[in-house]
């Protein structure tokens, strides 16, 4: 709908028509036939629904210039950007254009005489539809014994089924924090802060951002630019060698260093935007590539292929996987890509149909759990961070997975807690809790009071189906709450580890109560 310079709504020539097939068609393009043809302004072609637009077709004046014809038979198509789904029912086209007198269509009426004879009258009308004319005002009349003449162009598709294979690209760099780089005094292994990195000791990592000869506290610039090796990691980072050592401890970079990174995942979900007209499927499968988690035995680099996926609905990963670098693929899977996709698409039922995936929107979630097991120094079933602080410190502690409660302040002091909640516990995992408390009468702070590890009252038996929970206690103070010095404040911590990360423990129904 258009609007005059005196504020008059000016609906645009509009044409029905009918689907009649029962399953529905895909439209590209529409034929229309000129009179008469602007050379100044363009014209547009609006698929259109009841009152939306589905989709929409221009030309230009310069298209335009030789569409006119005085006898009807030259063809304008107006092509669509992409196949357009109608399902069995009535639709529309509209012309719009700022030039309405020079634009003219060709059409017929019941009646009237055909083009180049008067002798011969139109006398039936080939398929439903009818043209509703242009008209000012809100209500457009319509003209059932009129046509425009037209053409609607469906696809035929050649096959019943054809498949659509979706490989990952490259991991983007990412750009890292602030002096992101250290290394200890007289040590030339550089240590580097990389959040959710992905990465697995001997990986590749590529980084970017130093002066090539300028030194950084006695290593060269140009040792650490490029590709380098990885010795250790966990979920805050991980370290390379230089070839020469730092001169004494200092964190370095700025911040302009770039990384390149992967994707670890313990869980994914497609989510695809899709068109499944009635009589089509379409079915996604997955090969992917193994990881391992930080305190885990697992292989990296190994193929889980033939995974059943469906669209929308998560698929959690009985092992961690892992969307690799470029530089990574190269070394442990001879290029090929760690992570494709497989859709098979298939249409039952003749060749006007077919379901349709919209690679404009399209991705695949990858969520991995940020979860470790770690030890000062012991190495099975435990990971030895790269900077390793008990959980006792007030502040620091330094696993991947913990909860902690804000700090309860008390109306009436209290000599014991009792700490209950449902937990699920895989073979994999375990839950450490901690506590400390603020003495009655002090002003002192309690985030600054060292956590104390509390023991279960009863150990509970490992949980093996996923919704399978069991109910810990802790009872901190003593049966009769009389082992604890009166406090006013307190504060918990759950300390959540696993060897798996594809296996966590979780918790639910937290509850704590202050005991006199």
């Amino acid at each position: 709908m258009g609007q005059t310079a005196l504020g008059q709504f000016v609906d645009q020539l509009k044409q029905t028509f009918t689907v009649s097939e029962q399953y529905g068609v895909y439209v590209t393009k529409i034929g229309v036939y000129f009179k008469s043809v602007s050379s100044v302004f363009p014209i547009s072609l609006h698929l259109r629904m009841d009152d939306g637009f589905l989709a929409t077709s221009v030309k230009t004046a310069s298209e335009m210039s030789s569409a006119a014809s005085a006898t009807a038979a030259t063809e304008t198509t107006f092509l669509f950007d992409e196949p357009v789904f109608l399902p069995q029912g009535t639709f529309s086209f509209s012309l719009e254009s700022n030039d309405k007198n020079e634009y003219n269509v060709w059409h017929a009426k019941l009646g009237d005489f055909k083009v180049g004879t008067t002798q011969e009258r139109v006398i039936k009308d080939l398929a439903p539809g009818m043209m509703l004319p242009t008209a000012a005002g809100f209500i457009q009349r319509k003209d059932p014994d009129s046509d425009i003449k037209f053409k609607i162009y469906r696809a035929s598709f050649s096959a019943n089924s054809g498949t659509a294979v979706f490989r990952d690209g490259s991991t983007p760099r990412v750009l890292l924090g602030l002096n992101p780089l250290s290394a200890d005094a007289a040590d030339s292994d550089v240590q580097v802060t990389q959040p959710n990195h992905g990465f697995h000791v001997n990986d590749k990592v590529n980084i970017q951002g130093l002066t090539a000869a300028t030194s950084y506290n006695g290593i060269l610039g140009s040792s650490i630019n490029g590709t380098r090796t990885i010795t250790d990691v966990d979920f805050t980072g991980y370290k390379f060698q230089a070839d020469s050592a730092m001169d004494s401890a200092v964190s370095f970079g700025g911040s302009v260093i770039t990384a390149t990174q992967q994707y670890r995942m313990d869980l994914v979900q497609l989510q695809i935007q899709e068109k499944k007209p009635t009589i089509t499927t379409i079915d996604y499968s997955g090969a992917f590539t193994t990881s391992k988690s930080f305190a885990g035995t697992e292989t990296p680099y190994g193929t889980t292929s033939g995974v059943s996926l469906v669209n929308q609905q998560s698929k959690l990963f009985k092992v961690p996987h892992v969307v690799a670098s470029d530089s990574n693929e190269t070394t442990f899977l001879s290029g090929a890509e760690s992570t494709t996709i497989t859709a098979t698409l298939n249409n039952t039922v003749g060749n006007f149909t077919t379901p349709v995936i919209d690679l404009q929107r399209t991705q695949m979630l990858a969520i991995s759990n940020q979860i470790d097991r770690q030890d000062s120094a012991a190495t099975t079933n435990f990971n030895v961070p790269l900077n390793f602080v008990a959980e006792t410190d007030p502040a620091n502690g330094s696993s991947a997975t913990k909860h902690i409660t804000k700090p309860v302040a008390l109306e009436v002091p209290a000599t014991g807690i009792k700490v209950l909640f449902a937990g699920h516990r895989p073979t994999t995992g375990h839950f450490d809790l901690y506590f400390r408390t603020a003495a009655t009468g002090t002003d002192s702070d309690i985030l600054e009071k060292s956590f104390v590890k509390a023991t279960v009252d009863v150990q509970q038996p490992n949980d093996v189906a996923f919704n399978e929970f069991h109910e810990y206690e802790f009872t901190i103070g003593g049966d009769f709450a009389s082992t604890l010095s009166e406090f006013d404040k307190y504060q918990i911590k759950i300390i959540m580890e696993s060897t798996s990360s594809s296996d966590i423990p979780r918790i639910r129904d937290l509850r704590t109560i202050a005991l006199n």
